[in-house]
């Protein structure tokens, strides 16, 4: 079995013997059937050993324990139970001390609560993040928080699934003390403290043998209330409140009765699958098959263009201690793009979020500059100008005029060709797409693009570049869209509404499904004047065919202007427009078109079916290395509703034949891929479809497939790619 516990013996201060007891099991001590079974055998040879007076339980690798070795979920659990374990070290007889250092997370905070007392360092963290997939603490964490901390609190600290570090958590009453120091410290402070509780009264100390104070019954409800907006449609968060409750009105043991009862449920749900799926594929989405080069330097960043997303950016990379030029040759630009981040920053300490001293050193790094010389010495230089194929040409030209040999040369681009921007350049190999996300220093998703001449240690560095920026980067091919905004692209939202459906019945079905915000309420949020413009300077709008150009016609931009698919008021509460269901309705009746109902299952499908066959597209054509790839940039790039783990997770849920027979039941062509994985019967997570698309990954990206609608430069109505570079201007 994975995973050990050693067994040591040290003398405290007071001359008293203590049992120290260490997990094991790299790299965070995992709580795999190995380590459960050396806690419950080691706990009985200390308890068997008359020299030893108490007991010490830490972890090593600079960490206590990072929770259950997830892994075991789908191969099976064997040895001890965790639940039992814990109860044993509760009820022991000598007095058990978790001495933590690190993370204390999951199982192991779990571990920590059935320990009698908790000494901590100064930088470790006590979390129950099982709700992030789609779990409860299962092992009593429901049922003796409570007791420590009190109801409302443990509601918060689980439901959140965010972590507290060793200050706060020693203030709400998780830790008994924290102590300045490494690991050796906080063991010999623990087996000091144990030392002296040696004869003391372990009784209250047990907190399985009484009930957690009771709450008023309003209170659950506005708790159930909070975390059914906060944490929209997920089933876990209303689990944990109805174990929490069970801790106040009921014996300990009725109490995991139905901790474990929720458990169960939630263990078996698909949301549970689809959010640990998400776990692993954001991990995976950072490797890149075959990738060995070793990434360049990082210490010196210049952004070109001062706008929201070059601002983004800077902040991003200045919080991170990389020193920062911002570029802008118009100085009205450049003085209010520094306003802007300026601005920014001081919400940041007026929310609390950080503090002046953090602001002040994140300002310092960051250097305003108005010539190209300023990026003579950068490590890294991104362009993040609008969308404009001759502009962005025209700067890297001066890019590989300015800067240094080896220089990484990454644009911003949603959409262009990354191979056109880097013939501009004598130096092709050093080119590569950084895809952000707006606003840069919120949305977490990076997708690198690699042209057909992208080096490897240029792959390397742009990887290495997104890890140390703290955003979660995916490697992808060069195409229209590249992968987030190419498959949420063809969404059909734009012919629901061209076709007899009102944007409140599709927003409706959007949100009900998960989605944040329902495509036409996006739209309004984003402009619809930015495609529309597009469109309309094209020559290949059509008012009297197309409700999104309609829209633009009848200069109904979206919130900018308090008037889109919505009305808004002066606080952006949307509501209902006749104006513009009437506008929409002029549309139907030039075309034909007479209204219609659908269910929310029809809207969904009709919505985010073409959304999968994309994927499969994008997976065949060697844009995406795995199906996860695609679900890891919807899910970041467009909060996709994480419990559902993505569009191509959300197909396995659904059944791949079942997806097939659904497009083409609505009239639209599928992808070959997805033709052969139903009649070869693949899952997505076989060996023959990895095999399969490993073929179309390993070949060099040297074919660069467009969409349609890039033929004429202008994306197709409804077709907007939604927090893009598309929404900066510089």
């Amino acid at each position: 079995m994975k995973g050990t516990v050693r067994y040591d013996k040290q003398t405290a201060a007071n001359g008293a013997c203590v049992a120290l007891l260490t997990m094991d099991s790299a790299p965070v001590n995992a709580l795999s059937a190995g380590v459960r079974q050396g806690l419950e055998d080691r706990l009985k040879e200390a308890l068997a050993d008359d020299a030893v007076k108490a007991i010490v339980v830490t972890g090593a690798h600079g960490a206590f324990c990072a929770g259950a070795d997830i892994s075991e979920f789908s191969t099976g659990i064997a040895g001890p139970s965790l639940p039992v374990v814990i109860a044993n070290y509760e009820a022991s007889s000598k007095p058990v001390v978790a001495a933590i250092d690190g993370v204390s997370l999951g199982g192991g905070c779990e571990v920590a609560l059935g320990c009698h007392f908790r000494v901590a360092s100064s930088r470790s963290m006590a979390g129950l993040p099982e709700v992030n997939l789609g779990l409860l603490p299962g092992a009593g964490g429901t049922q003796r928080m409570p007791r420590l901390i009190g109801a409302e609190p443990s509601i918060d600290f689980m439901c959140s699934g965010a972590p507290l570090p060793a200050a706060r958590a020693a203030k709400v009453g998780i830790y008994d003390t924290v102590i300045e120091g490494d690991n050796a410290a906080v063991v010999k402070a623990a087996v000091d403290f144990a030392a002296e509780k040696v004869g003391s009264d372990l009784g209250p100390r047990r907190l399985s043998t009484f009930t957690a104070k009771p709450l008023p019954v309003d209170v659950f409800q506005a708790k159930r209330a909070q975390y059914q907006k906060l944490r929209q449609g997920e089933l876990a968060p209303q689990a944990i409140i109805t174990c929490i409750e069970a801790a106040t009105d009921r014996p300990f043991e009725q109490g995991m009765g139905v901790e474990s009862q929720e458990f169960r449920v939630l263990f078996r749900s698909d949301q549970a699958k689809a959010l640990q799926y998400m776990f692993f594929a954001e991990r995976q989405c950072a490797k890149v098959p075959g990738l060995t080069a070793k990434p360049g330097p990082l210490d010196s960043i210049g952004i070109v263009g001062a706008g929201l997303m070059g601002g983004g950016i800077a902040m991003c990379c200045a919080e991170v201690g990389m020193k920062v030029t911002l570029l802008d040759i118009d100085q009205a630009n450049l003085e209010r793009g520094m306003g802007v981040i300026k601005k920014h920053y001081a919400r940041s300490v007026e929310r609390k979020s950080k503090t002046q001293a953090q602001v002040d050193k994140f300002l310092s790094l960051i250097t305003p500059a108005s010539t190209y010389d300023a990026l003579a010495q950068c490590d890294i230089v991104v362009e993040a100008v609008f969308e404009n194929m001759a502009l962005k040409k025209k700067i890297f030209v001066s890019l590989d005029e300015v800067c240094k040999p080896g220089c990484l040369l990454a644009t911003n681009t949603s959409r262009l060709n990354i191979d056109e921007i880097a013939s501009s350049t004598k130096r092709p190999q050093d080119v590569i797409g950084c895809h952000f996300f707006s606003p840069a220093n919120v949305m977490r998703l990076l997708e690198n693009v690699r042209g057909s001449k992208s080096s490897p240690s240029t792959i390397a560095t742009a990887m290495a570049f997104g890890r140390k920026i703290k955003k979660v980067t995916c490697l992808v091919g060069n195409c229209d869209g590249f992968v987030a905004n190419r498959v949420m692209g063809v969404s059909g939202a734009a012919e629901l509404a061209n076709t007899g459906l009102l944007p409140h019945q599709v927003d409706a079905a959007s949100e009900a499904y998960g989605m944040r915000m329902g495509p036409f309420r996006m739209n309004d949020l984003v402009g619809l004047d930015l495609f529309g413009r597009e469109r309309a300077k094209a020559g290949v709008a059509n008012p009297e065919k197309f409700v999104f150009d309609a829209m633009f016609a009848a200069q109904r931009f979206g919130q900018k202007n308090g008037k889109g698919f919505y009305k808004y008021d002066e606080k952006l509460r949307c509501t209902r427009d006749p104006d513009a269901e009437a506008i929409i309705e002029g549309v139907w009746k030039k075309a034909g078109v007479t209204p219609k109902t659908m269910s929310d299952e029809e809207i969904v499908d009709k919505l985010y079916l073409p959304v999968v066959n994309e994927g499969f597209k994008c997976l065949e054509e060697g844009m995406a290395s795995r199906p996860s790839d695609i679900d890891v940039c919807c899910v970041f790039g467009y909060n996709w509703p994480r419990y559902r783990g993505g569009p191509m997770q959300w197909a396995t849920a659904v059944g791949l034949p079942t997806v097939l027979e659904r497009l083409e039941a609505m009239g639209a062509k599928p992808a070959e891929l997805l033709k052969e994985c139903v009649q070869n019967k693949w899952s997505l997570n076989s060996k023959e479809f990895a095999k399969r698309i490993e073929q179309a990954v390993v070949r060099p990206l040297v074919e660069v497939v467009r969409l349609p609608a890039a033929s004429s430069g202008v994306a197709a109505p409804g077709q907007r790619p939604v927090g893009t570079g598309e929404m900066d201007v510089g």
